[in-house]
């Protein structure tokens, strides 16, 4: 009897131990799935580097438009300032048929057998001088210009928010000074409105970006601005005829693509592909110095790193 219940004793004992055993471990475990979680929330990169490249895109995205319509031909800009002209003078008419039909109906009829006041807003239309369009065209681009101002000091106000970060992450000095050198250089051309230097400077911010992103664990492979930098920068240059540094820049391409390609996942192996034979044609076309041709595979490359980063971040939530 005194055996069995020794036995009984110590069989009751190893259960309980056992059980001690067990929610120490689980206790231990709690705190360590919540270390990895907090590990990997540190290594997402900050919001406000997120915001300074929003900020980035979207000047590079307000002097692209300005630089398309300025390489449009000069009578399609003249037409266009007309219609915009005839518009509001339209609009002006409008207000004033409105005030003399008020005063028509208390004084009688006005204006009849004079002409419609419709048909002398068009002549005053048509009598804009080439001196008055130019002047207009100017307007145009001054107001664009405002803008783009505007959009350039948020840019500096992002990248203010998010530098002490940088710096706190060991971001590397040098770094850190050629951004602020290609921000304040487009500071600088967007003052002057020099829409051109405007956007090799805006682009330039491009290739220093994804240092920053190197400095934590980002849904999409940092590369990618590398390449969409080169791309933009060969693009401007062709359309200067300027073959030789898009050559240089060409590759500086294909040595970003060499560590980039390997990041993408296999999903990504049909826009790899057609990437691959778009630069190809790309790289043609510089040595043919055909421009045109360089215009359209630099945009078919530009849409493709879209469709990459897109995918990047969809298998990332997946």
């Amino acid at each position: 009897m005194n055996i069995k219940k020794l036995l009984y004793k110590f069989t009751v004992l190893l259960f309980i131990l056992s059980l001690t055993g067990f929610t120490a471990c689980s206790a231990q475990k709690k705190p360590d799935m919540q270390n990895t979680q907090n590990k990997a929330e540190e290594k997402k990169p900050p919001e406000d580097l997120d915001k300074l490249k929003d900020s980035i895109k979207k000047v590079d995205k307000a002097l692209k438009a300005i630089y398309e319509e300025s390489k449009k031909p000069i009578f399609i800009q003249e037409e266009k300032i007309k219609k915009q002209a005839s518009q509001e003078n339209k609009q002006g008419v409008g207000g004033q048929e409105g005030q003399s039909n008020d005063q028509g109906g208390a004084g009688g009829e006005k204006n009849s057998g004079g002409g419609s006041s419709g048909e002398q807003g068009q002549q005053q239309t048509q009598k804009l001088t080439p001196e008055q369009v130019n002047l207009k065209l100017e307007q145009e681009k001054y107001k664009e210009f405002e803008s783009v101002k505007k959009d350039v000091l948020s840019l500096h106000s992002a990248w203010n928010s998010y530098e002490a970060k940088a710096i706190a992450d060991f971001a590397m000095q040098t770094t850190i000074n050629d951004f602020e050198s290609s921000l304040n250089n487009l500071t600088k051309t967007a003052e002057a409105q020099d829409t051109y230097q405007s956007l090799l400077e805006v682009n330039q911010l491009y290739k220093y970006l994804p240092d920053f992103y190197m400095l934590y664990e980002p849904k999409v492979p940092p590369e990618l601005d590398r390449l969409r930098f080169a791309v933009k920068k060969i693009q401007l240059l062709c359309e200067k005829q300027n073959f030789s540094g898009a050559n240089d820049v060409l590759i500086y391409f294909e040595n970003v693509w060499m560590t980039a390609r390997p990041k993408l996942k296999s999903n990504n192996s049909e826009i790899v592909s057609k990437f691959e034979f778009a630069f190809a044609d790309l790289k043609n076309s510089i040595i043919a110095k055909n421009e045109m041709i360089v215009e359209a595979k630099a945009e078919v490359l530009l849409k493709l790193l879209d469709e990459m980063e897109k995918k990047a971040e969809k298998s990332d939530k997946q």
